[in-house]
């Protein structure tokens, strides 16, 4: 089979993790390329995906929409062949995608689409509108539309009637072979003897000033405990200006970027979603991979039906404290065959089936 994934940049955020996932199962039997409209980072953890059944082509290094029009221009002066599946996960590309389609600038038998997050729950306004034109501009090409959540697709289809049939809830993937050989690559970083661990942009939405808040307020009974942010992002500096203002600086360790954050997940003594809103958080499936002490933030749909993470209102300091607190104090030991079987149910072999049996 011949595969196509269009991503907006090379960077590695949730949505673009999920579809090199995809590409990482699909390359080892099938031809895949990887479109990206422009570079956004440098460290560009999509190398690891290399062989003579994948093509990667990089239309721009300046932004997306001088990427899209490179993009355009390639599809009209190309020959064009017929792919057995385009993946997308960006509401933006995928109603672009539709859009070639419909005009036969892209030939495909099955588009699949993903939602990255619950756009009519999470914006409003001009913003909102913006994103129901490109839902409306390609949307009705894509044969299958892959939510996160219940949640995800309720409000989806109740903003946009014409995607029900399109529109099927499947939980996110994992690839539970490399969560494993990732988790064993040597670790030369330096870490506290006992610290928390959370991973993500530095962006108001993920809720990193929430748990720097509650972590101050553990330090009297927790003195010897660190907080570690793994990840950039515009808000660093305000963070640290909030961990200062709490006198906790130099227990908050803003690490930056991380290519593999399994060892940090595994040598943790809690790991933490505080997010005040998510799609879904794929960072959770990767916490559990690694730790038996999980706490998250109820953030997005199905988060309060996993067995063995402990679970708190997003936005809420002492609720996230308090939570902390009964994980850090019990033995969860047991959580590891809760964890482990949730994760088997979800492994990227069985989520590929699923997507094209449904498609």
């Amino acid at each position: 089979m011949k595969i196509l994934i269009i991503v907006p940049n090379n960077n590695l955020g949730g949505a673009e993790q999920f579809l090199r996932m995809v590409a990482s199962h699909y390359y080892k039997e099938h031809e895949v390329s990887v479109y990206f409209f422009y570079k956004k980072v440098d460290a560009n953890a999509w190398d690891k995906l290399d062989g003579p059944s994948v093509s990667k082509r990089l239309f721009s290094a300046k932004n997306e929409k001088f990427g899209f029009i490179k993009f355009l221009f390639h599809q009209l002066f190309q020959s064009r062949e017929t792919y057995d599946y385009i993946y997308t996960s960006n509401v933006f590309v995928t109603g672009i995608t539709g859009l070639l389609l419909k005009f036969r600038l892209l030939r495909a038998k099955k588009f699949i689409g993903r939602e990255s997050t619950s756009i009519f729950i999470r914006y409003k306004g001009p913003k909102l509108l913006r994103y129901k034109f490109f839902y409306h501009l390609g949307y009705s090409k894509v044969n299958l539309l892959i939510c996160q959540t219940d949640i995800m697709r309720d409000q989806l289809v109740k903003a946009l009637p014409f995607l029900e049939s399109k529109a099927h809830t499947i939980s996110n993937p994992i690839n539970l072979s490399e969560m494993t050989a990732m988790s064993r690559k040597e670790f030369n970083s330096i870490l506290p003897d006992q610290f928390v661990v959370t991973a993500g942009r530095l962006m108001p939405i993920k809720g990193f000033d929430y748990l720097i808040k509650s972590f101050a307020s553990l330090k009297n009974e927790f003195p010897s405990l660190k907080l570690v942010i793994l990840g950039d992002g515009n808000l660093e500096n305000d963070l640290k200006e909030l961990a200062s203002s709490l006198y906790i600086s130099r227990d908050v360790v803003f690490a930056g970027y991380v290519q593999n954050v399994y060892p940090y997940f595994n040598k943790a003594k809690l790991c933490v979603v505080s997010s005040i809103l998510e799609g879904f958080p794929n960072v959770l499936l990767q916490m559990m991979s690694q730790n038996t002490n999980v706490v998250s933030t109820l953030c997005a749909g199905n988060i309060d039906s996993i067995d063995g993470v402990e679970t708190c209102r997003p936005g809420d300091v002492e609720d996230l404290a308090n939570s902390m607190k009964k994980v850090l104090l019990n033995d969860n030991t047991n959580n590891r065959i809760l964890f482990d079987t949730f994760l088997a149910q979800n492994d990227i072999e069985k989520f590929v089936d699923k997507v094209e049996s449904l498609a």
